[in-house]
């Protein structure tokens, strides 16, 4: 495989898997009252199907980023893709709310997958001339699916089509698959024998899994949400406790201190947030008070 094909298939492959999982963040927000009245269910339970992705893309992210590492990021992305199209095409088959939260679960964990390699697939098999340019549409990709998300989802609800919200990944999936495929069995890439810390990757999750579910029961159970937030604190505590005199923690929280940038991925985490927000928010609002849809 020439240099020029490998690149186009290296940015193929991650640009797909990072545009798949930032759409799928946003695209069921806008669905959430019609599949509430669709599975007579509560508000509460439908917003489930959007938390539960959340909370497992961002549990999985960094252990997979270090199993990839270890294991192949063509392969984790492989991998990746599967789950991704497969909870894809199970949560378009939904017959009750139940399984699409248990599917939307197993599709974070492949966006976690997709997320967690779609850089290091740039940054690692791209040539140094095309690696700029290749970053480049990654970025795109970022800005293009929180876009996306919501304009698609009520694009689609408008056809009376919410099963087609989860079914126009699988096209994506399927060219992924077929590029990711023939970069493996053409290309070989460097893997590292890498420690994966087990008990500071679980402290993390738990620590995730307390907070967003706080957050999002803060308005409406606040005295439960209230309680996960401050159980999720002592988490962070007992993370740092866990991290503090490891070799190669998953998070390097004595690194963040001492380089005095915790506060600065802080403050950029709330100017990310905010206008992530602003953009899941203005295509909804758009679609319901201006066009009527």
């Amino acid at each position: 495989m020439n240099i020029r094909t490998k690149d186009h298939l290296v940015v193929i492959v991650a640009g797909i898997g990072m545009l798949l999982s930032t759409l799928d963040t946003g695209i069921i927000n806008v669905a959430l009252p019609f599949l509430k009245s669709y599975f007579e269910t509560t508000a509460d339970i439908a917003a489930i199907a959007v938390t539960g992705y959340t909370i497992s893309l961002a549990v999985f992210i960094l252990p997979f980023g270090l199993l990839s590492d270890k294991f192949g990021k063509l392969s984790f992305s492989y991998i990746g893709l599967i789950i991704f199209g497969l909870s894809s095409l199970l949560c378009g088959l939904s017959a009750n709310i139940q399984m699409l939260i248990m599917f939307r679960i197993f599709q974070g964990i492949g966006a976690a997958a997709l997320q967690a390699t779609s850089a290091s697939l740039i940054t690692t098999l791209v040539s140094a001339e095309k690696s700029s340019s290749a970053i480049g549409v990654l970025g795109i990709m970022i800005g293009v699916g929180p876009v996306l998300g919501p304009s698609l989802g009520g694009l689609l609800l408008s056809l009376n089509s919410w099963r087609g919200i989860f079914w126009l990944n699988i096209p994506f999936v399927l060219l992924g698959l077929i590029c990711n495929h023939k970069l493996i069995t053409n290309i070989s890439e460097n893997k590292y024998a890498k420690h994966i810390d087990y008990p500071g990757s679980l402290t993390n999750g738990l620590f995730v899994i307390l907070l967003i579910s706080g957050l999002s029961l803060l308005s409406s159970h606040s005295i439960i949400g209230i309680a996960l937030i401050i159980a999720s604190l002592i988490a962070v505590i007992i993370l740092f406790k866990v991290e503090r005199n490891k070799e190669t923690p998953v998070v390097n929280v004595i690194n963040l201190i001492q380089n005095k940038s915790l506060l600065v991925y802080l403050y950029e985490t709330i100017a990310f947030g905010f206008a992530s927000a602003i953009i899941f928010l203005m295509p909804p609002y758009l679609f319901e008070t201006v066009f009527k849809l």
